[in-house]
């Protein structure tokens, strides 16, 4: 399991690097020509820049899904107040790129879990960065949270441009996007498979429900905390 773990991380960072790697030894190549600017040398840098943070960003959701499989990595679960702490991690999210797409929330008080708060205020920013990169022009996103028998059920929904039905099995692959052409702002592909290993590290599940042009609602099933 290990050996097909580590084969899995090389083959996916072979292959999703070698992008940002080109545009990186372009813009040096282009930067090193003896008719430029001071303001084209910064722009090339800006440029090199962006393609090492986009790399760097890889890397890491790389490396933290597969420790997650691996379990390689100590993630401790604490009982704790779960409506406090999602509510919390919702009033500091801040979107890459801000549409005028509102965000509500909706969440049931005294929702008590054993949970992994790095984690969870992960899977939280990844479900909602994704609402914002695929919502529609000011339209809204909705973040409820609610009890169902032994599960807090944590729904993300949004009035986007939605997901084919034979895409919805794709969406939790690693680097598959709905909409290629809205991986230009540097997104990983990579957030909804973070999502799905998180969910079940909890012992929970993620799932949606989505139509094209109707947006689309993720749904995070956790346990409820043992009394």
């Amino acid at each position: 399991t290990l050996f097909e773990a580590e084969r899995q991380f090389t083959s996916d960072a072979s292959h999703e690097l070698r992008t940002p790697t080109s545009v990186i030894l372009a813009e040096c190549d282009h930067a090193k020509r003896k008719d430029r600017t001071a303001e084209e040398y910064l722009e090339s840098i800006e440029h090199i820049e962006a393609q090492g943070k986009r790399m760097s960003a890889l890397i890491e959701e790389l490396l933290g899904i597969t420790r997650l499989q691996q379990g390689t990595e100590k993630y401790p679960l604490r009982k704790g107040d779960f409506s406090e702490f999602v509510s919390l991690t919702a009033e500091g999210f801040v979107p890459q790129d801000d549409r005028g797409i509102r965000l509500e929330t909706d969440i049931e008080d005294g929702i008590t879990c054993s949970f992994n708060a790095s984690l969870i205020s992960r899977a939280i920013y990844n479900l909602l960065q994704n609402a914002y990169k695929y919502g529609s022009e000011n339209g809204f996103i909705k973040l409820s949270l609610k009890k169902d028998g032994v599960m807090a059920v944590l729904n993300v929904k949004d009035n986007g441009i939605g997901i084919a039905p034979e895409d919805q099995d794709k969406i939790w692959q690693r680097f598959w996007q709905a909409d290629p052409s809205r991986g230009e702002n540097g997104s990983s592909g990579l957030g909804l498979a973070m999502v799905k290993e998180i969910a079940e590290f909890h012992g929970g599940s993620v799932s949606v429900a989505s139509a094209p042009e109707k947006g689309s609602t993720f749904s995070l099933l956790i346990p409820l905390a043992s009394s």
